[in-house]
């Protein structure tokens, strides 16, 4: 009897009050989450954005003060928007793994399809709220000097800014209409025409996400290469095998020599003609007045402290983490980046095969925690999350590898406001079509949720199937070209030696019967050692300029 009365007890619950009580459950665990990624934010730019940057200086009044610290505010949340982004389909795997192990578990009761769903649902609100509003408002905001004829002040560039902020998205929309009658033509009615929320903004979205999901197919396979690049000149490097306390100990007798120069020179000492002999032959032989003896003794202290503190540092690691650590760093790239594309592969193959559905398709099926999205379990999520760190990592340094983006490259302490602007823009096109990307290669099977899901261009079969050949082609190229281009370049070496050599023997062979015929046969250049020709002395003289021209 006492069981049954709980059970009545219980079942007279409320309904309305335990969906209230979620709410405020998942209302303070996102509140959480942003604070959390919002102080982490805001202390990264502050290790890289300037104490007192030269675009605001002079500061005349608090106007300039204020402006620059709503800027920093505005970059600082659309900095924490993009790393939510980036973390949805790891936050939600993991999420659904947990689930599906201890489906009744009291610890995790809080963690349930509704605060995930909720949390895609966000970010998306968040990331159209940053990329349109925050970012666009902050750039303007340093821009604006205020209405002409205007009193200066914080209100006067706020309202210049507000204006042509307004303006601009007068133009963004009447742009989006046009797109939307060109390629939208069955849904152009008088409904669709002022539905901008549910219509024309995800559009909007639409297209931003397609651009960056182009901008990811160019910057990860460039990523690609220059982590291959760095980790291969550290691996092959001449003194990766070498102690290095015979170097430690030349950088330290270098550096104390500079500075007994530097010393003297300041002392108001004369260094002798022997000693600044490089000195001499930089600015041409010519004799350097006690400033710039001075500024160049500065510049070569400078130089030689950063080579010993790279030596001290390289050799307070160890020989055997020296030794070990670059070459597991090298397979450790090897081994993602062949998961990678195996990935990519089999996704491929399954598309073509019709054996996978398109990812509009599935959008918002899983039903969290019903099922392990992977075969191998654990292992395979662990697998997914690892790589998706791999792919947001390889696709930001590609992106400062573009000549173009590596202008904006954020530098510590010396980063300006307009270039912090632009960064966090492009994290966040980025980060926000990470989802995107790696859905559509396959390397999950974690369905999109929210409105990410319903983004028109998922939908089309050709689309999807030629980001996962350009992608995968481009990576193999890419990966191809570099990690055999010094057998490449040695194959081209030796093919060339043995044509010259070929010709040589030909040549040789046919002299005395071409002499006999009466023909003239053209001597055949010396070769070196490596098949190329030997510079032959001119008799001419030559002066020091001439020679160090050649």
């Amino acid at each position: 009897m006492d069981g049954l009365e709980v059970e009545e007890v219980l079942s007279d619950v409320d309904l309305k009050e335990k969906e209230f009580h979620g709410m405020v459950r998942e209302v303070v665990i996102l509140c959480l989450i942003s604070i959390s990624l919002y102080i982490g934010s805001f202390a990264f730019l502050g290790l890289v954005r300037r104490e007192r940057d030269e675009e605001f200086l002079p500061y005349t009044d608090t106007s300039d003060l204020w402006v620059y610290k709503i800027s920093l505010w505005c970059c600082s949340f659309s900095l924490a928007v993009s790393v939510g982004a980036a973390l949805l389909l790891p936050i939600s795997t993991i999420s659904n793994e947990v689930l599906h192990h201890y489906p009744s578990s009291w610890y995790i009761k809080w963690l349930n399809a509704s605060l995930i769903q909720g949390i895609w649902n966000l970010i998306f609100t968040l990331t159209n709220v940053a990329l349109f509003l925050l970012l666009p408002f902050a750039y303007l905001f340093c821009e604006s000097e205020g209405f002409t004829g205007a009193r200066r002040g914080l209100m006067s560039r706020a309202k210049e800014t507000f204006v042509t902020l307004l303006l601009l998205c007068a133009v963004v929309i009447g742009i989006m209409y046009i797109l939307a009658l060109s390629i939208d033509r069955d849904q152009a009615t008088m409904e669709q025409l002022f539905n901008v929320y549910s219509y024309y903004l995800p559009f909007l979205y639409s297209c931003v996400s397609f651009l960056g999901v182009l901008l990811l197919l160019l910057c990860t396979p460039l990523g690609f290469v220059r982590l291959f690049t760095l980790v291969g000149d550290l691996v092959t490097r001449p003194q990766f095998m070498r102690d290095l306390e015979e170097d430690y100990a030349v950088a330290v007798m270098e550096e104390a020599s500079v500075r007994a120069k530097l010393v003297s020179e300041r002392a108001g000492g004369r260094l002798d003609m022997v000693n600044m002999a490089p000195v001499a032959m930089e600015r041409g032989g010519l004799r350097l007045r006690h400033g710039e003896v001075l500024e160049y003794l500065e510049k070569s202290l400078d130089e030689v402290v950063v080579k010993r503190e790279g030596i001290q540092r390289a050799r307070s690691r160890g020989a055997l983490s020296r030794r070990l650590g670059w070459p597991l760093a090298m397979l450790a790239l090897i081994a993602l980046t062949s998961m990678t594309l195996y990935l990519v592969a089999t996704n491929m193959m399954l598309l073509a095969a019709g054996w996978r559905s398109l990812p509009s398709q599935s959008a918002g099926a899983t039903l969290l925690g019903t099922s392990s999205l992977s075969t191998l379990g654990v292992v395979g999520v662990v697998i997914e999350v690892v790589v998706i760190a791999y792919l947001f990592v390889t696709s930001i340094v590609g992106l400062y590898s573009i000549p173009q983006f590596h202008r904006i490259l954020p530098k510590t302490r010396d980063t300006s406001m307009t270039n912090l602007i632009l960064n966090c823009a492009l994290y966040v096109i980025l980060s926000s079509a990470l989802p995107l990307l790696v859905k559509v290669l396959g390397i999950t099977n974690f369905d999109l949720l929210g409105n990410f899901g319903r983004i028109r261009w998922l939908g089309n079969y050709f689309i999807i199937f030629g980001v996962n050949i350009v992608f995968g082609g481009a990576a193999a190229v890419c990966l191809f070209n570099k990690v055999t281009h010094r057998a490449q370049v040695e194959i081209w070496r030796r093919l060339t030696q043995f044509l010259l050599s070929l010709r040589q023997q030909v040549m040789d062979k046919l002299g005395p019967v071409a002499k006999s015929l009466g023909l003239r046969v053209p001597p055949a250049a010396p070769q070196g050692l490596v098949g190329t020709p030997l510079r032959v002395p001119s008799n001419a003289a030559t002066s020091p300029v001439r020679v160090k021209a050649e």
